[in-house]
């Protein structure tokens, strides 16, 4: 009986050992498995004299074209060989197809350890200029296409080392952006500046962590890391500037209210009929204000004096005294009464210039704030005058445009009213040629006026009420095309 046992164990394990050989199933199961052993245990080549024996036509063409894509995966690997290493571009497309190749092949092919090797280490340094590229998202997938064609390659844990820290960074910034983007949400201007300070004291905090990690990483000299922590430092250093920014620009709000403040028309007084008392008293009170709005800037640069630097105290400052010297100049104008009384009404403010442009002009057609006037109940012709500063060299043209079409003319000198037009032979400076609608032009008006002062003739209309502006253009013309 023992005989019969012992008989029986042998026969058993001579029929596993031929199962286990011929894999235990159909003949194509057998030349699937013995290509298998072939390409794991010799070479991948060596697994086609076995699956070029699978009668199954989808099964062969299935398993024959794993040595394809081997040997097409090995081929871009080889054309490595003669890329520059300049050629960043063909690196990654030759590095990417492997990878394609290599990963379309059944798991339980494994490929031969020189090409482990060359893949992992040629996609090794793609992954880190991914990274410097700023490419986080392309960079972590091909990595975990290498790891799962080449397997543990140090060069490849050398990349995920990289890919740690520049994850690491990203989600840094991430959540320093939604800190930045609250602050940016506040109204109120202190509270929006404590917000961006609390968020740059996080940046200062979140800094020092990434240094301390990207120490302990053990690949802080390499590209990736080198990039990400650039970028982070460009981010904060970004945020920082739109900090300066904002309070720099709330500084040059002041200059805009002074430019406002000095282009503010009289309460007093309709359709021009100001007294000289009423016109010296709006201007002392445009100065007075100005003064305030000065007063204001100090003290708001006492609060930011690293942000508000002298330069911008001095192009405020050089803009109230020249609007100060100007206003003096207007007051030493109208101080002559009898000679201004002569003039007609005047337009208000009574000087106009790009020294206080009009915000909303464009760059290449700059123009002034308006000066305006009107009248009601006019009977026949009404005579105006004002001042306009233009530098000398400046081809700027002086506008007179009203809202109906009457007439305008205008001159170079006081017509006393009208009454010297004819007796003096004043001629009409208007440049009618280069009418548009209700706009009278005189071009080159820094060259046509012999003063600092415009005087000008509106005519009788078909109604008894008229209004209208006079403006400084750099170019009237371009601004009419």
């Amino acid at each position: 009986m023992k005989k019969i046992a012992l008989l029986v164990a042998a026969v058993l394990s001579v029929l596993c050992v031929s199962c286990v050989s011929t894999g235990g199933g159909t003949a194509d199961d057998n030349a699937v498995a013995r290509g298998v052993s072939a390409w794991n245990d010799r070479e991948p080549a060596a697994a086609e004299a076995y699956w070029a024996d699978i009668q199954d036509a989808k099964r062969n063409k299935q398993y024959m074209n794993y040595i394809t894509l081997y040997t097409s995966g090995v081929a871009a690997l080889d054309s490595t060989d003669a890329i520059k290493a300049t050629q960043e571009s063909k690196l990654l497309a030759a590095c990417n197809t492997a990878l394609d190749k290599f990963t379309a092949l059944d798991p339980a092919l494994k490929l031969p350890p020189d090409v482990c090797q060359k893949g992992g280490a040629l996609t090794a340094t793609r992954v880190s200029k991914l990274l410097a590229a700023d490419k986080l998202s392309a960079a972590k997938k091909m990595y975990a296409s290498a790891k799962k064609a080449y397997g543990d390659i140090d060069e490849l844990a050398t990349a995920g080392k990289e890919i740690d820290v520049a994850n690491y960074i990203a989600n840094k910034e991430a959540d320093l952006n939604a800190q930045a983007d609250k602050a940016r949400a506040f109204e109120t201007f202190d509270d929006k500046i404590a917000a961006y300070d609390t968020t740059l004291a996080s940046y200062v905090s979140a800094e020092s962590d990434i240094n301390s990690t990207v120490s302990k990483s053990g690949v802080a000299k390499n590209e990736g890391p080198i990039a990400s922590v650039r970028s982070f430092k460009k981010q904060k250093q970004d945020f920082t500037v739109e900090r300066e920014a904002l309070i720099r620009d709330r500084a040059y709000e002041y200059k805009d209210r002074i430019g406002e403040e000095f282009a503010r028309t009289s309460d007093t007084g309709k359709d021009g009929k100001l007294s000289l008392e009423d016109i010296l008293a709006h201007y002392e009170s445009v100065k007075t204000n100005i003064e305030k709005i000065y007063s204001e800037l100090l003290a708001f640069a006492g609060k930011y004096p690293d942000e508000i630097g002298q330069d911008i105290i001095d192009d405020i400052n050089s803009q109230r005294k020249d609007l100060e010297s100007k206003i003096a100049q207007v007051n030493k104008e109208i101080s002559t009464a009898k000679e201004i009384a002569s003039r007609g009404k005047v337009v208000m403010p009574v000087m106009i210039g790009l020294f206080n442009p009009d915000p909303r002009s464009s760059a290449e057609s700059k123009k002034s704030r308006p000066a305006k006037f009107s009248a009601t109940k006019v009977k026949g012709n009404e005579y105006w005058w004002g001042m306009v500063s233009i530098p000398k060299g400046q081809m700027n043209d002086l506008v007179i445009t009203l809202k109906d079409n009457r007439t305008v003319r205008v001159f170079n000198e006081n017509t006393k009213s009208g009454k010297l037009i004819k007796k003096n032979n004043l001629k009409d400076l208007i440049n009618r040629s280069y009418k548009v609608g209700n706009s009278w032009p005189v071009l080159n008006a820094g060259s046509q006026l012999t003063t600092d002062k415009y005087f000008f003739e509106v005519q009788e209309g078909k109604t008894d009420s008229y209004e209208g502006e006079v403006v400084v253009y750099s170019s009237f013309v371009v601004r009419m095309r």
